[in-house]
């Protein structure tokens, strides 16, 4: 009995025994399985989380998309607004340039017409000059005042105050001089016809003007000419005025000079022989013709 006892107790022990371990070993696994669970419940919470992430991102993404695509919009627009502007430029710069063509050819317009003014003030007062001399010369008929008058003449208008007037007497073939200003009249005196540059004018009858043309220039005594006027009536050379130095503030002759040369050539030519006539016959003889007194601003000028 006591054997039997023993064996089922040793029975007991040992089914306790592998119950025992059979329990610890599904203990272990449990403890296993709840730890893999635990993992796998981590990797789902990892999973969920990469899915939230992931779906946040193709949000993000939708979004940047929209976003690009409204970029897209607007470099597109600004594109087009570039292309306005460029063309606005574009235009602006044309109208700049035809500002421009226009304003240098108002500004030249604006030089040639003060050109034009000033080269018609000139011409008025040029005219106004030789209205002056003209009435100068033939305001008198008293042989010194003609002679001051063309004195006047060259100093005023033409710039000099150094002249001789010479005369041819009638039947000879020599000049007298009847007036000088300014120079030293000794070789003035007396001078033939043909003799010197002074006698070559009064002989072929031609303006001589330094600098121009083929006239030979200073010989022998005579001082050193500017100009030779010859005075002519009727086709005859009368007489001459030399012209000599031109004042300092003058450089050189102009062509309102050669105008007022033209009329003393013809106008002195006139009023010296007119005052000849009146030394011959008096007060009695009374000129043909009396030109108006000029007005105060031809006056003026003189």
């Amino acid at each position: 009995m006591k054997k039997e006892a023993a064996d089922r107790e040793a029975y007991v022990r040992k089914v306790q025994d592998g119950m025992h371990r059979y329990t610890q070993e599904i203990m272990a696994e449990l403890e296993k399985h709840k730890r893999l669970l635990a993992g796998l419940e981590a990797e789902k919470r990892s999973l969920e989380d990469r899915a939230e992430a992931v779906a946040e991102l193709g949000l993000a993404n939708a979004a940047l998309r929209a976003l690009a695509d409204s970029l897209q919009g607007d470099i597109r627009r600004l594109q087009e607004e570039v292309t306005s502007l460029r063309a606005v430029a574009e235009l602006h710069q044309r109208e700049h340039h035809q500002l421009v063509s226009q304003l240098e050819r108002v500004r030249q317009e604006t030089e040639r017409d003060s050109a034009r003014y000033a080269e018609i003030e000139q011409q008025n007062s040029n005219l106004a000059n030789l209205y002056v001399a003209s009435y100068r010369l033939h305001g008198t008929v008293e042989r010194r005042e003609v002679l001051l008058a063309i004195q006047e003449i060259v100093a005023n208008l033409i710039g000099s105050e150094e002249l001789a007037i010479l005369e041819r007497e009638p039947g000879t073939s020599e000049l007298s001089l009847v007036a000088s200003f300014g120079v030293d009249e000794a070789p003035l005196r007396r001078i033939t016809v043909g003799a010197g540059l002074i006698g070559r004018v009064a002989a072929t009858g031609e303006l001589y003007v330094i600098g121009e043309g083929a006239a030979g220039g200073h010989a022998g005594p005579e001082p050193q000419v500017t100009a030779c006027i010859p005075l002519s009536l009727d086709g005859r050379v009368t007489g001459v005025i030399a012209i000599f130095r031109l004042l300092s503030h003058k450089a050189a002759l102009e062509a309102a000079d050669h105008e007022l040369f033209d009329l003393l050539a013809s106008q002195a030519a006139v009023a010296l022989y007119c005052t000849r006539l009146h030394q011959q016959y008096g007060a009695a003889w009374v000129p043909s013709a009396a030109m108006p007194a000029p007005s105060g601003a031809a006056a003026g000028n003189a």
